[in-house]
């Protein structure tokens, strides 16, 4: 581990962050190239593939990977920043820095693809993360999604330092009624998931579950380095992402899907918290150190896949004599995935890394953390 200021640098944290963006690569790559190969696009509520494979099943749920980063969000701003009083300005710099540029880049690109002019409304929109419909935008939510956590964090970030983590154990019970009523008063006959899906109400779970899963790290980190516990932990998650396949989940409204966030993000902060507390004490090798690069240009990986899989879908060649879905996995595995790294590296070293080089820390000192103590009611008459 090295540390500068806030900025916590854990090699397995960025070996998960490449399983992470890679995860959505292959996903991504083969709902979408499957269709193609088919003639047509891609429909989930039609088109969803299943299978009674686990290894499978990761890749057809691979969306999982965005609860991985979300998970990961929540850990390393915890470890970086725990006990330390957080600078809201230059934590919000910070965060603006690291997503703004290479997000503009790629929307406005994708904007130039449309025939029309973008009004002012467009750009409003790609200022804010409320982006229009275009071809590379498949994952622009996720950013408006942290950008959200990213307002709050500064404040759970206190609250768990100065209260303890039962204050957002207490929040996670709040968050989850809540979601429920909202759930139970939609005037819909059928009420959807998909708007807490794809926003912070939805998501705000993995969130607090990642920074729980940081303070288990700094407090408990010798009993996290069992060897038998990451192995328990990822056959959890892959366990999880099965049953969820199984039962058609993505595509389903029913109220199981309320504690479906919660349950993901659970198995995915235990994965972390067992994974890089094992490996943090580990001498690196060569697969250690290439995963942990691409984990470095991982957001860059993330926001260029649908560039090279539009390309890929329009110009590409697919291998004939197999299911789609299979010539979909190979073309993915073998010209999407090494295509959007080469690009990824490009993109990471000419747009992301110069402003990066600009951040400044944003904690200042650290101040004891105590004990959280039990509240004595008060006396309120006469007052």
């Amino acid at each position: 581990m090295r540390s500068s200021d806030d900025r916590v640098y854990l090699a397995p944290v960025d070996h998960l962050r490449a399983v992470a963006a890679v995860l959505v690569v292959l996903y991504h790559g083969c709902q979408l190239l499957s269709a193609r190969i088919e003639g047509r696009r891609f429909v989930p509520a039609t088109d969803w593939l299943y299978s009674d494979n686990p290894a499978a099943t990761l890749v057809f749920e691979g969306h999982t990977g965005v609860a991985l980063f979300m998970v990961l969000s929540g850990f390393i701003f915890t470890v970086g920043a725990y006990g330390k009083p957080v600078r809201y300005g230059r934590f919000l710099t910070n965060r603006l820095l690291r997503v703004y540029p290479l997000y503009l880049v790629v929307a406005v690109l994708g904007l130039a693809t449309q025939v029309a002019m973008p009004t002012f409304q467009d750009l409003l929109r790609i200022l804010t993360f409320a982006t229009p419909t275009q071809p590379y935008g498949g994952v622009f939510w996720t950013l408006c999604v942290e950008m959200q956590f990213y307002l709050v964090f500064p404040l759970l970030n206190r609250l768990l330092g100065e209260r303890g983590p039962g204050a957002l154990l207490r929040l996670l019970a709040a968050v989850s009624l809540l979601r429920a009523l909202v759930w139970l008063s939609s005037p819909a006959p059928e009420p959807h998931t998909a708007s807490l899906y794809l926003g912070l109400a939805g998501r705000i779970d993995q969130f607090l579950l990642g920074m729980l899963a940081a303070w288990v790290y700094v407090h408990h980190r010798d009993r996290l380095r069992a060897a038998w516990l990451p192995p328990v932990a990822l056959a959890l998650a892959l366990g999880l992402l099965w049953s969820f396949n199984q039962v058609h989940g993505f595509v389903s409204d029913s109220p199981l899907k309320l504690v479906w966030s919660g349950a993901e993000g659970a198995v995915w902060a235990l994965v972390v918290a067992a994974y890089v507390a094992g490996r943090e004490t580990k001498a690196g090798g060569w697969l250690s150190r290439a995963l942990a690069r691409l984990g470095e240009v991982s957001f860059s990986v993330y926001l260029t896949h649908f560039m090279v899989l539009t390309v890929i879908g329009e110009w590409g060649w697919f291998p004939g004599g197999l299911p789609p879905v299979w010539a979909a996995f190979l073309v993915t595995v073998l010209v999407a995935l090494p295509l959007t790294v080469a690009v990824s590296f490009v993109t990471y070293h000419a747009i992301e890394l110069p402003f990066l080089r600009l951040r400044r820390p944003y904690v200042g000192a650290t101040v004891p953390v105590e004990t959280p103590r039990p509240r004595q009611r008060e006396g309120y008459r006469g007052r």
